[in-house]
């Protein structure tokens, strides 16, 4: 599996995972892998736009577009967060 992501791959929620949201923010379980992660403010609104496959490159501008800050900045973070969550097989990616 590569180490990181295209920009026009095409990401989604994983079909086998529990997710619950307390106070607008997610905790993550893969049933897969067996692990559980928490997501922040930001993190969430992420994993909210996952419901539907989407490319990492549209994920991205929605994400600059609603946050306007640096376009480089938040896109190596909504890559690296998404590198995460794949490795923990919370995601699929096609």
């Amino acid at each position: 599996m590569p180490s990181t992501l295209s920009l026009t791959d095409t990401v989604s929620r994983a079909q086998k995972h529990l997710a619950t949201e307390v106070d607008g923010n997610f905790i993550l379980m893969s049933i897969e892998g067996g692990v559980y992660c928490g997501l922040d403010e930001i993190g969430s609104d992420i994993w909210r736009r996952l419901a539907r496959p989407l490319t990492v490159e549209a994920l991205c501008q929605a994400m600059a577009a609603n946050y306007r800050g640096d376009r480089e900045q938040i896109t190596a973070d909504v890559l690296e967060l998404l590198v995460s969550l794949r490795d923990q097989r919370l995601i699929h990616v096609g």
